[in-house]
């Protein structure tokens, strides 16, 4: 079943207010077996209102606006609607009733404006508003139906969750829907996307009018979140099939794959040095203690996760990480045997099993032609192996320490794996 929603409010349009209503809405939504399949934003113009409502009834079962609703001038959502359905405006005296026995339970005073919400559309059925002023509007057309929602977060919110959701799904039969993330890391997009190819086609063909399904790619940097979804009447079948292709994409991308749904890299790693019971620390310049915020941030990373030094400046990659005075000199701070001798001092004076270390340029200023903004080097170690290596990105100075950090426990989780 298909939805659409029609958000309305200059202050939404011009990015003052931030649109909140709708990722609850759509998350709301599909959780109980509604599909979202487009979202309009408006102005409060009258023809906006109405341009947009129409396009979304020409996809959409159910079109659920959202803002304009209020008592002031601006607020013209009700009565466009209702000039849209050919409805005049009549008094509500159960509106007007709800309104002054709530503000007189309140001790306050119900002024001219406000009683105005008690002006409804005649065609409309009038659901109450129990947390507001403005009720909602419940139209039919053919065998679609427009939903009026206050624009108010909290008003909208505890409305959509707790009175009209359960009024759709006695109107509607919901489909169900299976979503299956799968989360990668070290791979771009475009190069995930061509491994899976020949399964995205696959996906294409099993395609019907009942069921529905499809391969996303939802790019962050450093990371591919893969979301297979499933919609339709044939339950069975969307779990059969969204399980299939799950394990064909974990056949193919195996080694970029860090965890599922809502798995984070530093969590997948803290467990894995848990179940081994074995210790970390790190070592950092450039990323100035980013990977110890993202390690520490896990709940329980106490258990394995020892502490950090950050060492900015040359003398305390010598005095605190045994870094000789003549790599430095020699090679630069920014060099492969500095970032060794790194890894070495970090295991022997944290004392841990693990150690992940950087050392590079985030920018914008320090570059040079041989080492430019974004280059840095990158060890993790044990007392058996010592792992380096080089990258250069081409970000901003916060997304180029942020790719550092998610290269660097990238580079640990492989380790730890191998």
């Amino acid at each position: 079943m298909k939805v659409g929603l029609l958000i309305i409010g200059d202050e939404i349009l011009s990015g003052e207010t931030l649109d909140t209503n709708s990722q609850f809405a759509a998350k709301l939504l599909n959780e109980n077996g509604f599909n979202l399949v487009s979202r309009i934003t408006v102005g409060d113009r009258e023809n906006e209102i109405i341009k947009g409502l129409e396009s979304l009834l020409n996809d959409a079962d159910i079109v659920i606006t959202c803002g304009g609703m209020g008592p002031t001038k601006d607020d013209i959502t009700k009565n466009t609607i209702a000039a849209y359905f050919g409805s005049d405006m009549i008094w509500n005296k159960e509106v007007e009733n709800e309104l002054k026995s709530r503000y007189e339970k309140a001790g306050r005073v119900l002024n001219e404006l406000t009683i105005q919400q008690s002006l409804v559309p005649e065609k409309a059925e009038i659901i109450m508003n129990p947390v507001g002023t403005a009720p909602v509007f419940w139209f039919n057309k053919d065998k679609k139906v427009v939903i009026t929602l206050p624009g108010v977060p909290l008003e909208m919110r505890y409305i959509l969750q707790n009175i009209i959701m359960d009024k759709i799904k006695s109107r509607f039969v919901a489909d169900f829907i299976l979503h299956e993330t799968i989360r990668t890391v070290g791979i771009a997009e475009s190069a995930i996307a061509g491994k899976l190819k020949e399964l995205e086609e696959e996906i294409e063909k099993n395609c019907s009018s009942d069921n529905y399904f499809k391969l996303a790619y939802l790019p962050e940097l450093a990371m591919v979140k893969l979301r297979l979804t499933g919609i339709g009447k044939n339950e069975d079948l969307i779990k059969t099939n969204i399980a299939k292709w799950k394990i064909k994409i974990e056949e193919q991308v195996s080694e970029f794959i860090y965890g599922y749904g809502d798995d984070e890299l530093a969590a997948t790693i803290g467990e894995t040095l848990k179940n081994k019971r074995a210790t970390l620390s790190t070592a950092e310049s450039c990323t100035g203690g980013y990977i110890a915020h993202l390690i520490s941030s896990i709940p329980g990373s106490s258990e394995y996760y020892q502490g950090s030094v950050i060492t900015y400046a040359y003398e305390f990659k010598e005095e605190l990480l045994d870094v000789k005075k003549e790599t430095l000199t020699r090679y630069g701070a920014v060099s492969e045997e500095t970032c060794r001798e790194m890894i070495a001092g970090a295991l022997k004076n944290l004392n841990t099993d693990y150690v992940i270390t950087t050392t590079g340029i985030a920018g914008p200023g320090g570059g040079t032609p041989e080492k430019p903004v974004g280059t840095v080097w990158i060890g993790v170690g044990n007392k058996d192996r010592i792992i380096t290596k080089k990258y250069t990105f081409n970000r901003n100075r916060t997304e180029n320490i942020h790719l550092f950090a998610i290269t660097a426990l990238d580079m640990l989780r492989r380790m730890l794996k191998d």
